[in-house]
């Protein structure tokens, strides 16, 4: 991956100036309106489902709001999605993924065979693969329902996907068939549902 150009820079800009304002907006706003912001952040929790979490409770994120690392994760991740390659309908990347067992592939064979709340999960940033793959057991020892893989550490199909923090996708065929959007305040796993029923139908 090349420098980016210069409207791509431009755009970086931008992006920089609104995080920066909304981060000190609400800076400001947590401080004067405490409350008022409390039960805004907690409408949105309602919805994505976090609220409902009882050994995660609302102190446990609140908080972690318009901080330093809050700021910088949030601009990575609309940096990121700058360069949103994905298009509903297009051909879906082919990105290099790592199975727990160490064994590159790409997510096509898959298929077919800084910025944290507090009390959550403590992992520091991955220095390697191992790193990661030590991570990916700590989701694998909660027996999830699917195959767990992680991204290499170039990171590609986190970029490809523009998936930071995460994004539900549909792929068949090596297309795209529903592409979410980002989470976890869009993210809608009903949506993924209907057109899953619909694809079985």
């Amino acid at each position: 991956m090349g420098l980016p150009g210069p409207g791509l820079w431009l755009k970086r800009l931008w992006v920089l100036l609104e995080v920066a304002v909304h981060v000190a907006v609400g800076k400001v706003l947590l401080t004067l309106f405490p409350d008022r912001v409390k039960k805004n952040i907690l409408a949105m929790g309602d919805k994505t489902g976090m609220t409902r979490n009882p050994n995660f409770s609302h102190d446990n994120w609140i908080p972690t709001f318009f901080s330093t690392q809050y700021f910088w994760f949030v601009l990575k991740v609309r940096w990121q999605r700058l360069e949103d390659t994905t298009e509903l309908g297009g051909l879906a990347p082919n990105c290099p993924v790592v199975h727990l067992s160490g064994q590159r592939c790409n997510i096509w064979d898959f298929m077919q065979d800084g910025w944290a709340f507090k009390n959550n999960v403590d992992i520091r940033n991955h220095q390697n693969l191992q790193d990661r793959l030590q991570a990916a057991h700590l989701l694998l020892a909660r027996s999830p329902q699917c195959p767990v893989v992680v991204d290499t550490m170039q990171n590609q199909s986190s970029e490809l996907y523009a998936a930071l923090p995460e994004r539900l996708y549909i792929i068949q065929e090596g297309r795209i068939l529903y592409k979410g959007k980002s989470g976890p305040w869009n993210y809608n796993p009903e949506e993924v549902r209907d057109v899953l029923e619909k694809l079985h139908s």
